[in-house]
């Protein structure tokens, strides 16, 4: 529940933050710090992706069975490993500012990736003491260090506006302002971790650490590689497909920086389900052996299923409304409702694979990551000409339907779990997708009404409609699992 609730207000403060940036900077400087943000985000993951998720596991792992010498052990392996290598691609972009040319095709995105570089080795750092946290189950403290980061950012983004310090390039001061927010935060981190009794053994078990997080962190390369390559490479099919390159950033900055979040706002619960998962799940196998997951794993997907499919309803009847209510941008709005069918793949397949790799399967999930990314990559490539911007969500929806068909055949295949909660989770999303029908239907009868008026009555119709539907679902899902114990 404390991770949920910070969760929730760290992705409003976001999304709140998002939509003042969105009106201040405009659609093509959001773009231009997407892109460069996408492609600091592949790098980042060298370092800091598989070995902080694999920490925070066997630390859970180690925790359970006493052996806390071993914890510690791991920690200070994981810190030096991302520090040297996060210290090293920094000072090849340092000492070789020139390959910056062969990246970026719009000059502006060079100066914002160099001020976001120190955010890469801050970032590092704290994300393997933030993992230390993660697998202790502290998570207030774990929870409460990503809303700082989030307060300390939009503090600096607004004092660095007000002295005017990029007048004339004002996406460079939201680059320099995430490098400091990092930087604080690390430091928050560190002293939190002193203070809470956290210790430091010698570095060893090298080879256990890399050998378990090689799988997750050449599948987060990967999966940042080809969505930098998406940045970097669609203004450019777009500007082939008759756009000029402002018009490109511009449409790539409303789909990445402002409809996307909005569409990606369920995963913030989902997320949070995930944080507090991952160590108990790892926990519980080491004790009590696979059956004892069932449960939670069938619970947490349906749960995640209604969650998703509610905010699905609400895209699909309201997303013009919510696009010109908070950014007056009627283009972000048909983005929204596009967009809006991806939400329920994209959570499951996050969750699966989150699940997944906590059990050790993420030599197949890697193998999975990589069949995804050729039907993204496949996908944008042919739909950019016609389709245009609209090939990216289309290209996502691809890799996580095709990510989620074959996770749920692994996680069925791995637990031994019974299948029947699929059924439901396929009923819970026609009956979203109905839902979004019926309202939509209803909602034509009132277009003359006032925007906060037609959002509030939707709202509230998705909202009744789901309760009557799925509310009893889950009380027979309920009394179904009482009479098999």
């Amino acid at each position: 529940m404390v991770v949920t609730a910070f969760s929730v207000l760290t992705r409003l403060m976001s999304f709140i933050f998002h939509v003042f940036l969105s009106r201040r900077l405009g659609a093509e400087n959001i773009g231009v710090f997407q892109i460069a943000s996408s492609t600091l985000f592949m790098f980042m993951c060298f370092s800091s992706s598989g070995f902080p998720v694999t920490l925070s596991r066997k630390i859970a792992h180690y925790d359970a069975i006493g052996d806390y010498t071993h914890s510690d052990s791991l920690l200070t392996s994981t810190l030096i490993m991302t520090t040297c290598i996060s210290t090293s691609i920094c000072a090849f972009f340092m000492m070789f500012p020139s390959v910056l040319n062969m990246l970026f095709s719009n000059d502006k995105c060079q100066s914002v990736f160099q001020l976001l570089l120190p955010a890469l080795i801050a970032g590092s750092i704290y994300s393997t003491f933030r993992a230390w946290f993660w697998g202790k189950k502290k998570y207030l403290a774990y929870s409460l260090v990503e809303t700082l980061d989030e307060i300390m950012l939009i503090l600096t983004v607004v004092i660095l506006l007000s002295m005017g310090v990029y007048t004339d390039n004002e996406y460079n001061t939201l680059a320099l302002a995430h490098s400091v927010a990092d930087a604080v935060c690390m430091i928050v981190l560190l002293i939190m971790f002193i203070f809470m009794g956290g210790k430091m053994s010698k570095p060893r078990h090298i080879q256990e650490l890399t050998s378990a997080s090689a799988p997750i962190t050449t599948t987060r390369i990967i999966t940042s590689l080809i969505a930098s390559m998406t940045a970097l490479i669609l203004p450019s099919l777009l500007v082939r497909a008759g756009l000029s390159m402002s018009d490109a950033t511009s449409e790539f900055g409303r789909m990445s920086g402002m409809a996307m979040p909005i569409v990606m706002a369920p995963g913030t619960i989902v997320s949070s389900l995930i944080i507090v998962m991952i160590p108990e799940l790892a926990s519980d196998v080491s004790k009590f052996g696979m059956k004892s997951i069932h449960t939670k794993v069938k619970s947490s997907i349906l749960f995640s299923v209604a969650v998703s499919g509610f905010f699905m309803a609400i895209f699909l009847v309201c997303g013009r409304d919510i696009a010109s209510l908070f950014y007056d941008d009627a283009r972000v709005g048909d983005m929204i409702i596009y967009s809006a069918l991806i939400i329920i793949p994209l959570v499951l397949n996050q969750l699966q694979t989150s699940i997944l790799n906590t059990l050790g399967k993420e030599n197949w999930t890697f193998g999975v990551c990589m069949i995804c990314s050729v039907g993204l990559v496949a996908t944008i490539a042919l739909g950019a000409s016609t389709l245009h911007i609209f090939a990216y969500p289309l290209g996502l929806f691809v890799y996580h339907s095709i990510g989620l068909a074959l996770n749920t055949y692994k996680m069925i295949k791995t637990t031994e779990i019974n299948s029947s909660y699929n059924i439901t989770a396929v009923i819970i999303t026609g009956v979203s997708l109905l839902i979004a029908v019926l309202v939509s239907i209803i909602a034509s009868s009132y277009t003359n009404l006032h925007i906060l008026a037609r959002l509030s009555i939707s709202s509230i119709l998705i909202a009744m409609l789901f309760s009557a539907i799925l509310i009893p679902l889950g009380l027979k899902i309920y009394r179904n699992r009482h009479l098999e114990k």
